[in-house]
This record gives structure tokens, C-alpha cells and sequence, in this order.
């Protein structure tokens, strides 16, 4: 950074006037050398004095003003030489004044002393520094005479400084070279007197409470002035009361209460500034600077610092043709307008960190060519592309931590959008998603490691690389991105279906694991990824279809096991020809479409088919030659079974279904003569068939309405009862007595009694229902009303429907229908339902009980053993880890809701 006014100025540049008022201003004694470097001191017993080199001494307060000089954003100015400032207005006299006696005071008797005191004993034709601490903040009365040329240097801390009694004002001598005061006093600025201080280089005051400059400030020429500090003040505004000169280097209003951007800091012909800053103030309005300039009007200003102001946006500042850097950190800023940069074509450098911005421009610095540092760091920024930066830029160091970015900035590098030479980013604190998409990033670290400078040994244009972690997902949380082998393993998170893991292995296979997620229907679609095979689990879900997606072409494997399928759409199995592995067992499916006949699944390895009521038919009588075809795929073909027949569906036959064509003209002869004979007397009864039929049976006996199947006559139960904890008592102390116990003794299943010892009623309910001639699902309003029940009723239902033989409704309650979701109405409506207080309830559920005949032909035969039974139906099925290959993907475990929580279905 260029430094114009500062540290280069040369001693021929020094105004010749200067020259002769300070040889007017010296004493003649001055010019005796014997005399003007004597050793000989008394000095006050409160202060210790020594002569010293001017030169070190000149560098001492050079050190110290590097903070208020703004060194943070100038490093030059760090490095003092003979042609510093300081120095450059010394000139001629610098070899000449080449001592001064530096006089340092510590007062910690809380009483007051005067400055001359302080300076009592040393020889005033020495150049002197009088520098004052003040422990208890003691008085310093200021009785130093205007025409005092050997008072060079004034610094005072923590003192109160006042003016002599016999003054109102604290004049400064016309010598005097620096003045910095610390919380020297509310009103000491307003005080202050610097008319006759020409050659003042250095004016630095602090701790007033003053809400405005004094007015014996105004119209002053500051001739000599380098350096103005205002700093920690109360200052309202600053209306520029000094005429300014071009050697001001800095102008420092930090710590006060200005709310405006001072407009007269933007007239050309008043000012001059390597650096001005406004940093802890109170300003929002930036209004100034936005207003278009006159062409000879152009604002001479090389750094502006406003850090830790009230600013809320930035507009498109006007032109500053010198301006280096722009510090607007530590502000609320929300908004940057696309062009708000367009006008400072010398930017180099500039801060927003620290913000509240969301968004940048998509060319934001397109014309800031000579950026050299962009920090954007503490922001709530989603992304950073490349064209948003300045791309011709020699050299950029882009700041971007503690965003909100999901993805680093430059995540595709290798594709050349990165120079790899002229590049430093950092970029760490990002909530980074590291999904597949990091795979770009992984290419990214291998193309920089290629391309580096072959002489820098680890080197890398992300230069907090460690420092990068993850945050979703979970998997992967707070691991840094260079600890993650993408190409290895990765998840995708776009796309993929709610409450689902989506993995992307070697870039090869891609699985997306849904098992046990409680889904009742199959995704709409699945994430892809270019040249892979997918691999999908839907297994231990109450999925019922088995449905065509567009995805179904793509899938290498699909895992449907352990479900409610009841059956396969003609679609979606011929979307399944290229599968390798299919699993349908442990389902409800009674046959597939009958156009799979015509389906060879030539790549499938793995097909499972078994633990499904197989229902056996003339229609099916080509699965016994598909399962031939696929022999050598399918996991135990002989336990794919006809549920009636206990049959293996490869062994039937036509004779074992007799099938043959005037078996059929026979049959469908008689159900014509039936039904019409049937018709006329149907017609009449049908409005009071209710009543008909509770009468026939509770007078003669007759079961009117019973000639429908009941369910096998060998199952050793003739009802399984389901019932909530709502309906209990009654279960127990009316329904089962009055059942068991009654003229009919039917035969009743009951968890607590008949359940498998140790086996857990989720796994022993299908064998119950299986078991049972009849079910009778008990329900009560209450257990219908509440909504976090009617999941559970849903669930007893569905399985209820699929696996029970018949099943019979029982309302406690009257139960309004109309008030129920559509599919509960539509159960209600279309099943055996009764209400207990309902006339003649006990005789209307006799007649939906298996009838006292049928059950008396199976009392001597009451022996199908249970286990036995249910080795029928819980046959062992191939474990899933061994047909796949991939048991660390997978959780396979199926759990239902627990039981008891809501209920005992």
C-alpha cells in the first residue's frame, strides 16, 4: 500500500518559512554548543529526567501513535527511519537538536503541581519531553508561557489538567511537537488553546466529555499537523474547524457519538488523509457518500475505517478514485447493493465482516481488479461462487468463516476455476453438508495437490483445510473434510426420501435403505447419481401395493420382505425384468399378475417368494412352470405353498383343482338356478332382514345368514377377541362368561391365556387370527376419538382384514361414522358390525359365531397342536445379510408400536 504523506517526504520538501521561524523561535544561547548539550541536571525529586538521542526518543511516540495511524491496515508505517514524519519536520535541525531531555513525573499524592514545577531544574534551553501518570488523578495546573520554544513534547495520563489561575484557557506553546493527554478531564478539551502551536505534528486528546470542538478552534491553520486523535471523546459531529494542510496523515475520530458521516471530510480542497477513521461511533447515515462528486472534487482519502457503527446497508459509494481500503466490519449491514463497489477502482482491501449480510451480487467486485484481502467472515452467506469474486485479481485472500455456507467456496476447483498461484482462502465454521456432493470438493484437494508448486512441501489454497468439519449428517458431524474418504462412502441427502438414508458406495452402487419406516406408500422417487446401480429396502413396512415408480427400471435390488403386500400391479413387475435380487416373502399376497407368465427375470440371483397365502386357482396354473424357470434363484422353492391345499405351488396340478370345462358349465348351471329361485324371496325380506333373521334364530333356532364360510373347521379356536384396556371390564366379566360359559361354550382365544409362552403378542397375533374361526375386534368411542389411538385401530384393522377369516365389529358406544376418516368409515360400513345396546345383541352375535354343528364334528378332534400350527406359519426365512452382501447398511430389525401403550390389539 502506497504511503504518500507519511514516511517518504524528504527534507528538501519542507516549506522554507518553517525553516526560518524556527530559527527565529531558537534562543540565541542555542547555537552554543558547549552549552546545549551540558549534563548537568537537578531535577524534581517527583520526576526522574535524562538526556536521550532525539532520534530514539522520536521513535518512542512514533511506536506508540501505530495504533491510532491505523497499523492494522498500513504495515508500512511500522518501520521508523530517519525519514519518518517526526523526523522530516525536524530537517535541517535533526543534527543539530540531536538531544532531548525526557522528564518523566509519577504524582500520586493527590495534591496539585503545577507543569512548570515539574520542569524546575533542567535547563531550558535543552529541547525537553515532560511526560506526567497521575495515580489519584491529581491536578496539573498548566502555567507553561506561549513563548516557551523548548517545550517539545507534552503526555499526560489519568490527570486533571487545568489552567492556571490568572487564564481561562490552556495555551500550547508554539513549539510544541506532540501533545497526547489520556482522560485528562471532562471539559479539557474545550479548554484547550492551539492557535499558537505552528508546529504542532502530533495532537491526540482523549477522555472529554466536549459533544462538539471548541470554538477557538475554528479557522486555525494546522500548518504542521500530521496526526489529529480524537479519540474516546463525546463528540457529537466534527464539523471540520481546522484548516487543514496536506501533510495530514491521519485523522482519528474513534469511541465517540457521531451519527452522520462528517460530509466535509469528502471536499477535496479541505482535506488530504492517508487514513480517517469513524470506528465506534453511532453512524447509519452514509448518505455523503453516496453523492456524485464534482470532477474536481474527488475525495483524497486512502483508508476509511467505520467498523462498529449502526450501519444497515451500502449503497453505491461515489467516486474515490485513491481509496485502498474500506472497513465496514462490526456493523448490522443486511444489504450491499451490486454496484455499491463499482466506483473505488484501487480498492485493495475490504472488511464486512462481522454482519448480517445473506446475500451478495453475482458480480459484486467486478470492478475492483486490484482486491487483495476480501473478508466476509461472520456472515449469514449460503454460498460464494466464483464469478461473484474479482477474477483477474494478481493476489486474493477471501475470508468466509463462520457462515453459513453448505458447501466451501471453489467446491468443483477442478473444472479450472481456480488459480491455484494467486489464491488463500479460509474458510472453516460452515454448517458444510457432506453429502455426495463433497465428491466434487475430494477432486477438488487432489487437482491443487497436482498443480502446487512442486518447492512448497503441503501446500494448499484452502488454508484452514483441518478446520472445515462436517455438520450433517449426523454420521459424519464435527469430522474434518480431509478425514472423509467421499469416494469411498457418502451420503445423499438431495432427494432422498423422507426419514430414508440414501448411500453412494465406491461412486458405484447407490443404496437407499426405508426399512421399518413406518411408510404406507413406496417413494415417489429416489436421488441418481451418473453409472450407478440402485439398491432399495422397503422391508418391515405396512406397505399393501407393490406399485409402479419410474425408478423400478433402474433398481439392481429390492427388498419388499416382511410388509402387508397384498399384491403386485402388472406394471411394476414388468418394470422389475432387469432386477437381481427380489424379495417378497413374509407377506399377504395370494398371486401375481397374470402377465408375469410371460416375465423371465434373466438377471435375478436372489428371489423370495415363501410365507404367502399362495391362493391356488385355475388362473394360476402357470406358476408351477415360472417357478420352474427361476428354480435356480429362488430361496427354497418348495416352501412357496397353496394356502388351502398345503400344496407347494411348483407340484399343482389340474386335477387338483379340477378345472376341466364342464366342471364349469355344471357349476355355473346351478348358482343361475339358485339365485333365481332366491331373487323373489330376497326382494321381500330384504328391508327387515335383520329382524327376520334374530327371529328365525332366537324362536326355531335357525341361523338364517350363516352359509358363508366360517373359517376351516379344524382351527381349535372358534373366535379370537381384541379388545383396548377402555373395554376391558367388560370383555372379562360380560362378553367372555357369558361365551364360554353359555349354551354354545365356544371355544375363545385370549392373549393372556393363549399366546405361546414368552413369544411377544406382535408375533403371536398373526397366529392367532389365523387360528380363529371368527375375530372380534371390541372398540369404544373413546378409543375412536382419540387420534393418537386411531393409528393403532388402523393398524389391528389392516391386519385384522387381511389375515382373519371373518371379522366381526363390536361398539360399545354408539359410533357416528360419518365423523370417522374415510377409510375406518369404510370398514364400519363393510363389515359385520354390531352395538351393544343394540335389541337382541347376544342372539345377533350368535349368528355371526361358527354354528354349534359345524362345531361339534371338529370337539374330538381338538388337537391341531399349537406349536405345530405355527410352524406352518412362522417358517424360517433366509437372513437378509447373507442374500445381500451388505448387512452394514441395513437395520432389518421390525418393531411395531408397543402394544401396551395404546392398547391390546
Amino acid at each position: 500500500m502506497r504511503n504518500r504523506k507519511y514516511s517518504y517526504i524528504g527534507t528538501k520538501q519542507i516549506n522554507p518559512v518553517f525553516i526560518a521561524v524556527l530559527l527565529l523561535l531558537l534562543p540565541e544561547p542555542a547555537f552554543s554548543f558547549p552549552m546545549l548539550f551540558r549534563n548537568t541536571m537537578n531535577c524534581s525529586l517527583l520526576c526522574s529526567c535524562e538526556h536521550k538521542p532525539l532520534v530514539s526518543t522520536m521513535q518512542l511516540y512514533n511506536v506508540k501513535h501505530f495504533k491510532i495511524m491505523g497499523n492494522k491496515y498500513r504495515p508500512e508505517i511500522g518501520f521508523f527511519d530517519t525519514n519518518s514524519e517526526y523526523m522530516t519536520f525536524l530537517g535541517t535541525f535533526a543534527p543539530l537538536l540531536h538531544r532531548i531531555t525526557e522528564i518523566t513525573c509519577t504524582l500520586s499524592d493527590g495534591m496539585s503541581h503545577s507543569v512548570m514545577s515539574l520542569l524546575n531544574g533542567v535547563d531550558q534551553i535543552m529541547d525537553t519531553a515532560l511526560s506526567v501518570s497521575c495515580r489519584k488523578n491529581e491536578r496539573v495546573v498548566w502555567d507553561v508561557p506561549s513563548w516557551l520554544t523548548s517545550f517539545n513534547i507534552f503526555v499526560a495520563e489519568n490527570c486533571l489538567i487545568v489552567p492556571n489561575a490568572d487564564r481561562k484557557l490552556i495555551v500550547i506553546p508554539m513549539n510544541t511537537w506532540i501533545l497526547d493527554v489520556d482522560n485528562v478531564g471532562d471539559q479539557t478539551l474545550g479548554l484547550l488553546d492551539i492557535r499558537f502551536s505552528m508546529n504542532t505534528l502530533t495532537l491526540a486528546i482523549s477522555g472529554s466529555k466536549l459533544s462538539t470542538t471548541p470554538r477557538q478552534w475554528q479557522g486555525i491553520d494546522m500548518v504542521s499537523m500530521a496526526v489529529i486523535s480524537l479519540r474516546n471523546n463525546g463528540l457529537e459531529e466534527f464539523n471540520c474547524p481546522f484548516h487543514f494542510t496536506k501533510r495530514l496523515d491521519t485523522l482519528n475520530l474513534d469511541g465517540n457519538k457521531i451519527a452522520h458521516f462528517p460530509e466535509c471530510l469528502l471536499r477535496s480542497f479541505r482535506i488530504r488523509l492517508n487514513y480517517l477513521s469513524l470506528a465506534n461511533n453511532a453512524i447509519s447515515d452514509l448518505a455523503p457518500l453516496y453523492e456524485i462528486p464534482e470532477a474536481w472534487d474527488i475525495p483524497d482519502i486512502s483508508v476509511i475505517n467505520l467498523s462498529f457503527n449502526q450501519i444497515r446497508s451500502v449503497d453505491a459509494i461515489r467516486n474515490m478514485a485513491n481509496l485502498v481500503v474500506l472497513d465496514l466490519s462490526h456493523n448490522h449491514i443486511k444489504y450491499i447493493t451490486e454496484d455499491a463497489f463499482d466506483y473505488l477502482t484501487s480498492l485493495e482491501v475490504i472488511y464486512v465482516s462481522h454482519n448480517s449480510i445473506h446475500v451478495i451480487g453475482a458480480q459484486q467486485f467486478k470492478n475492483n481488479y486490484k482486491l487483495s484481502i476480501i473478508d466476509i467472515s461472520d456472515n449469514f452467506l449460503p454460498v460464494i461462487l466464483p464469478e461473484q469474486l474479482p477474477m483477474d485479481s494478481s493476489s486474493l485472500l477471501l475470508d468466509v468463516r463462520q457462515n453459513k455456507l453448505t458447501y466451501p467456496p471453489y467446491v468443483d476447483c477442478a473444472k479450472g476455476k481456480l488459480n491455484i498461484f494467486n489464491m488463500k482462502i479460509y474458510s472453516s465454521g460452515n454448517p458444510y453438508i457432506c453429502d455426495c456432493y463433497m465428491i466434487h470438493f475430494e477432486r477438488c484437494q487432489s487437482w491443487i495437490s497436482k498443480n502446487s508448486p512442486s518447492q512448497q512441501k503441503d501446500f494448499n489454497v484452502f488454508k484452514d483445510l483441518m478446520d472445515m468439519l462436517c455438520d450433517t449428517p449426523e454420521e459424519t458431524k464435527d469430522v474434518a473434510l480431509p478425514n472423509i474418504s467421499f469416494h469411498s462412502k457418502c451420503y445423499m441427502m438431495e432427494e432422498c426420501p423422507e426419514t430414508c438414508k440414501c448411500l453412494l458406495l465406491n461412486v458405484q452402487v447407490l443404496v437407499v435403505n426405508c426399512s421399518a419406516r413406518r411408510m404406507l406408500d413406496m417413494p415417489d422417487h429416489l436421488p441418481t447419481y451418473p453409472k450407478t446401480t440402485v439398491v432399495l429396502y422397503l422391508d418391515h413396512n405396512p406397505l399393501q401395493i407393490l406399485g409402479h415408480r419410474p425408478y423400478l427400471r433402474t433398481l439392481s435390488e429390492l427388498y419388499v420382505h416382511n410388509c402387508l403386500l397384498t399384491s403386485v400391479t402388472p406394471a411394476a413387475m414388468a418394470s422389475l425384468r432387469d432386477v437381481q435380487v427380489l424379495t417378497l416373502h413374509n407377506n399377504m399376497i395370494q398371486k401375481l399378475p397374470s402377465r408375469t407368465r410371460n416375465i423371465t427375470l434373466n438377471q435375478v440371483k436372489n428371489l423370495t417368494l415363501h410365507n404367502n397365502p399362495w391362493a391356488c386357482s385355475c388362473d394360476s396354473l402357470w406358476m408351477p412352470q415360472w417357478i420352474a424357470r427361476h428354480k435356480s434363484s429362488l430361496w427354497m422353492p418348495g416352501s412357496i405353498t397353496c394356502h388351502y391345499l398345503r400344496k407347494p405351488v411348483q407340484d399343482l396340478t389340474e386335477l387338483d383343482l379340477n378345472c376341466n370345462s364342464s366342471s364349469y358349465i355344471d357349476t355355473f348351471l346351478a348358482i343361475s338356478l339358485t339365485l333365481s329361485s332366491l331373487v323373489s324371496t330376497l326382494v321381500i325380506v330384504i328391508c327387515y332382514r335383520s329382524e327376520i333373521t334374530v327371529l328365525l334364530y332366537s324362536k326355531l333356532g335357525f341361523p338364517l345368514g350363516c352359509g358363508f364360510s366360517c373359517g376351516d373347521l379344524f382351527n381349535p379356536y372358534d373366535a379370537f377377541i381384541s379388545y383396548s384396556q377402555d373395554t376391558y371390564n367388560w370383555v372379562m366379566d360380560t362378553l367372555v362368561p357369558q361365551l364360554e360359559n353359555g349354551s354354545k361354550k365356544y371355544r375363545l382365544c385370549l392373549h393372556y391365556r393363549d399366546f405361546p409362552t414368552g413369544d411377544s403378542i406382535v408375533d403371536s397375533l398373526p397366529w392367532s387370527i389365523r387360528m380363529s374361526r371368527v375375530a372380534i375386534l371390541v372398540l369404544s368411542k373413546d378409543v375412536m376419538r382419540k387420534e393418537w389411538c386411531i393409528l393403532e385401530v388402523r393398524a389391528a384393522f389392516q391386519r385384522m382384514l387381511l389375515a382373519a377369516n371373518r371379522l366381526v365389529i363390536v361398539a360399545m358406544d354408539y359410533i357416528n361414522t360419518d365423523e370417522l376418516p374415510p377409510d375406518m368409515r369404510t370398514y364400519m360400513n363393510t363389515h359385520d358390525y354390531l352395538r351393544y345396546e343394540d335389541p337382541c345383541f347376544w342372539e345377533k352375535l350368535e349368528l355371526l359365531l361358527p354354528p354349534k354343528e359345524q362345531r361339534e364334528l371338529t370337539e374330538s378332534d381338538d388337537a391341531m397342536p399349537r406349536n405345530r400350527s405355527r410352524e406352518s406359519f412362522h417358517q424360517s426365512t433366509p437372513d437378509k445379510h447373507e442374500m445381500t452382501g451388505l448387512s452394514d447398511l441395513t437395520d432389518l430389525s421390525f418393531k411395531l408400536s408397543e402394544i401396551s401403550e395404546h392398547g391390546d390389539y
